[in-house]
């Protein structure tokens, strides 16, 4: 049986409904200082002009300092309060994966749980680090984590532990933490942010180390098996090899759907790094594109 894939990013998010979906990464800093006044919006100048050229940059130079925990606890919450609603494109893609009992895995390097609360709304069972074997389980694959994972190895307060940047690490078990309270109380009190990697040029990771590296090397596995991937709203960043190298050598036929500006990037980029051409660039977005993509899955 045709095993495909489909890898999801900030834009397919963005555009899966007309309301209550979060920004793409070049509005991001600015609905961060709306969200978190006392944090985001105080960030000094020096460090908030980079956000507003370009949010890895900014976060590359900001994850030098002693902020930057407090802002990826402060931005994990930001990404916590989205929820989809019966309208949402990630809910009508589950709807048709149930229906159609397709055989395949989702992948996602949103920070948000969209996909995630999605699945399971629509009576989907998501299984993480590790291949679906049951009716109505689907495996989803999180290479950069996500905002409501914690690695429960090392505790610390707050407002005692501090540390600059990403040269403290920690590994270990992962709890999934859904409830709204117990949620607010480890972003308030936890010395560590999230399982969640930096949104800087070199996704590095500070909690759950061990998790990321699981999930790299699980999304490495998916795409080297998979025939069809669709890979919808995900920036062309040929530096996060991670993702981009896998997905360079696989034999699966890729299809790109992600606006017509990333679709002449990838382009590019697949001219240079890929020799077949099966590949195909959808010409429109997430919204757009909906029923092509799953046509193209036979979902």
């Amino acid at each position: 049986m045709t095993y495909n894939m489909v890898f999801f990013g900030a834009g397919a998010s963005y555009a899966s409904d007309n309301f209550g979906t979060p920004p793409i990464g070049s509005n991001l800093f600015d609905e961060l200082v709306t969200f978190n006044k006392e944090g985001w919006g105080r960030i000094p100048s020096e460090f908030s002009k980079n956000f507003l050229n370009d949010f890895e940059e900014g976060m590359k130079i900001l994850s030098k300092s002693h902020l930057i925990s407090k802002l990826q606890r402060a931005m994990a919450a930001y990404f916590f309060n989205f929820y989809p609603q019966p309208t949402n494109l990630y809910r009508k893609l589950a709807r048709r994966i149930k229906k159609s009992n397709w055989n395949g895995a989702l992948s996602s390097i949103n920070y948000e749980r969209l996909l995630e609360l999605s699945l399971i709304e629509e009576g989907l069972r998501p299984i993480v680090g590790g291949s679906s074997k049951n009716v109505n389980e689907i495996e989803l694959c999180l290479p950069h984590g996500c905002c409501h994972l914690f690695c429960e190895s090392v505790n610390g307060m707050s407002n005692i532990v501090s540390f600059a940047g990403s040269n403290v690490k920690t590994e270990g078990p992962i709890k999934v933490i859904s409830n709204p309270s117990e949620f607010q109380m480890r972003i308030n009190k936890d010395a560590f942010p999230p399982v969640m990697s930096y949104f800087e040029p070199e996704k590095k990771t500070t909690s759950g180390v061990n998790f990321i590296k699981q999930q790299r090397v699980r999304f490495s596995e998916v795409v080297s098996n998979a025939s069809i991937i669709v890979i919808v709203g995900v920036k062309v960043r040929p530096n996060d090899n991670h993702i981009w190298d896998p997905l360079a050598k696989t034999s699966a036929k890729l299809i790109y759907c992600s606006g017509l500006r990333s679709g002449q990037e990838f382009d590019n980029w697949k001219n240079k790094m890929r020799s077949d051409n099966q590949d195909i660039t959808l010409n429109g977005y997430f919204n757009d594109c909906f029923e092509q993509i799953c046509n193209e899955l036979d979902i």
